[in-house]
């Protein structure tokens, strides 16, 4: 499985909706929100990634990386680098080992 495309969401109140190559997509980010990406905040990247890690909710989805709009945004609107191109890219590897 990978992210082939990402574009603007459709959904007011979300941000950002991504494609996978299963035909499957995910709309995910809060629109206007502020995230890595934006502000380059390396605390609030390590805050959020901690609130968010440690939800009960969140957590099996980020962990396991299974498609959700959890894992979109940990790793592509808080992921390592301030390119969203660059956190797909990232993405995409780790999804590439997981399905190997």
């Amino acid at each position: 499985m990978k992210i082939i495309k990402l574009i603007e969401s459709p959904f007011k109140n979300k941000r950002f909706r991504v494609f996978l190559d299963n035909d499957k997509k995910y709309d995910f980010g809060l629109k206007g929100g502020s995230t890595y990406l934006d502000h380059h905040d390396k605390v609030k990247r390590q805050n959020y990634r901690r609130r968010h890690y440690n939800s009960v909710k969140e957590k099996p989805f980020i962990e396991n990386l299974v498609p959700s709009p959890s894992l979109f945004s940990y790793y592509l609107c808080w992921g390592d680098s301030t390119s969203i191109d660059q956190n797909i890219k990232i993405l995409n590897k780790m999804l590439k080992t997981k399905d190997e």
